[in-house]
């Protein structure tokens, strides 16, 4: 997803990959969001990219990038422990804000295998 930082024109990326490879920023930004209709970001035709202020962007870039940590995290626990156990691991913990959603996550998954460095 290209990003032009208003005021300074500096163009920026956001991406999401899953497991596959796969990138679903968009549609993690603006799930049950509406970042894409409230004026966060705007699509410019012109330039082919979304338009957003340096806050904006700096917000979702941390979220983005801890969303990124905790899914590698996460598949690489699949991998050792199983779905089921991983998945049973994290429970409610993402049913929170999308900004705190990684720290639970994570907070969960520390409690049920202990800390572990992606």
């Amino acid at each position: 997803m290209d990003i032009i930082i208003k005021g300074t024109n500096d163009i920026k990326t956001f991406e999401l990959t899953d497991s596959s490879g796969s990138d679903w920023v968009k549609d993690f930004v603006g799930n049950g969001t509406l970042e894409f209709t409230d004026g966060q970001f705007v699509y410019d035709d012109d330039i082919g990219a979304f338009v957003c202020e340096q806050g904006t962007y700096d917000w979702w870039s941390k979220v983005i990038s801890d969303q990124q940590d905790m899914q590698d995290r996460i598949a690489a626990l699949v991998d050792e422990h199983g779905h089921d156990a991983v998945y049973a691991a994290i429970g409610d913990a993402s049913a929170v804000d999308i900004g705190d959603e990684a720290a639970s996550v994570n907070a969960a998954l520390d409690e049920a295998f202990g800390t572990t460095a992606v």
